[in-house]
């Protein structure tokens, strides 16, 4: 059994699907089944083989290829059901005074349902809008009231950068945002320059925000007097976070650039690490256990011969999970994998396995799909390239994704989290 993850319906809605077919190809339209019907969707990912974790059951089918009869099916109800339908739901709103906007209109394929999206600035009590429609259309009438960035999703097209809106793109979590991440970045404070198509504050603005604030922790902050290496010695009036480096001012008036591993006394700065003062453990972690478990810190006190065994040093607070056999990574490509937690990729590079936190830092686009080159993955959406050996982003200084370490024993792979 293979699955394969499924762009589908107006929300563009994306899910895991079931199927035994080995020649489904990443933008090929297929014919699912969901819980709201058979429809049509676009395949994202290449079909892979399912996880003895995830249990057959609970994933959607996979039905076939879609042909090209379902196509024009597809295209004749979206050119000529749904306007007629949006019509016509208008018309009705109007009639019964209804204080709603319609936004769009979600047509299932096979005439199982139709959805009629709608926003409103306060609760709408629609029951009888829901029983004039299911006496036009004759089939399961549903309506959902949807919220400002949901409403830019389904109507919207094209954001300031020029591309297609991330929430209709890549994008499926919007979480939170606050002015603190335009702050940071230097942005204006202009709304109509950090506000998107649904009026709040713009999505790409939480992408580069880790990067950022670990910038902010480890640079020395305005007003500090630093010294230089060289013997130049100043306060601090501005810093580049991208470049990680701060502009003093010396006696005299002159201003110099100096980056951070040039700052006297400043922590180095290693793979994977964001720079602060914390430093290394001297001792090398122990090979995780058969079973999910931190593990005992080397060179610890020496095992009791008699009594109860030693109780486990609380300050290890290290998890080891099991992330699967070397021989479930395929050498020279990248694989996605969940951990209950972030999605991280996984990189097989001659028997060796390498882990990195899935998302892009640049715009979250999934490097474990991403093209291999040696140790180099390429980001799929923008290609910035990432040296996920090193930890290391090679197209912009400091955007680096998260590290995991790993332990390879015999053929079990295992990721500390």
């Amino acid at each position: 059994m293979n699955y394969t993850s499924i762009r589908y319906g107006k929300m563009r809605m994306v899910a895991r699907f079931k199927t035994e077919r080995e020649d489904l190809r990443r933008g090929d339209r297929c014919l699912i089944r969901t819980d709201r019907g058979k429809e049509v969707g676009e395949v994202l990912t290449a079909v892979q083989p399912l996880p003895e974790a995830i249990p057959p059951e609970s994933l959607w089918d996979v039905m076939r290829r879609a042909s090209p009869e379902d196509l024009v099916q597809a295209e004749r109800l979206e050119k000529e059901s749904v306007p007629r339908a949006r019509q016509q739901a208008r018309e009705i709103i109007k009639k019964l005074n209804i204080q709603m906007k319609l936004t769009e209109v979600d047509y299932i394929m096979g005439g199982e349902r139709i959805i009629f999206y709608f926003t409103s600035p306060t609760r709408v009590d629609f029951r009888e809008l829901v029983r004039h429609l299911a006496h036009e259309f004759r089939t399961r009438i549903e309506l959902k009231q949807v919220g400002s960035r949901d409403e830019a999703r389904l109507v919207g097209d094209i954001g300031h950068c020029g591309l297609t809106l991330c929430c209709r793109g890549h994008l499926k979590e919007l979480g939170g945002f606050t002015m603190d991440m335009a702050k940071i970045q230097k942005h204006t404070a202009d709304p109509s320059k950090i506000t998107g198509r649904c009026g709040k504050l713009l999505c790409c603005l939480r992408y580069e925000y880790s990067t950022y604030t670990e910038a902010r922790d480890v640079l020395p902050g305005r007003g500090k007097r630093i010294t230089a290496k060289t013997g130049q010695e100043g306060f601090v009036v501005d810093q580049n976070s991208l470049l990680r480096e701060v502009t003093i001012e010396v006696e005299g008036g002159d201003r110099v650039i100096v980056k951070l591993e040039e700052i006297a006394g400043a922590a180095p700065t290693v793979a994977g690490c964001s720079g602060c003062s914390t430093p290394a453990a001297s001792v090398a972690p122990a090979p995780p256990p058969a079973v999910v478990a931190a593990p005992p810190l080397a060179g610890g006190p020496a095992p009791v011969t008699a009594g109860p065994p030693p109780v486990p040093v609380p300050a290890v607070k290290a998890m080891w999970m099991s992330l699967g056999r070397v021989s479930d990574f395929p050498a020279g490509s990248g694989k996605v994998e969940e951990t209950g937690g972030p999605r991280v990729a996984v990189f097989n590079v001659e028997g060796k396995v390498h882990v990195i936190g899935n998302d892009c830092p640049h715009q979250g686009g999934p490097l474990g799909e991403g093209q291999v080159e040696g140790t180099v993955v390429t980001c799929p959406l923008h290609q910035w390239k990432f040296d996920f050996a090193a930890g290391t982003c090679l197209s912009v200084p400091g955007s680096i994704p998260r590290k995991y370490e790993t332990v390879t024993m015999g053929d079990d792979v295992y990721i500390k989290v």
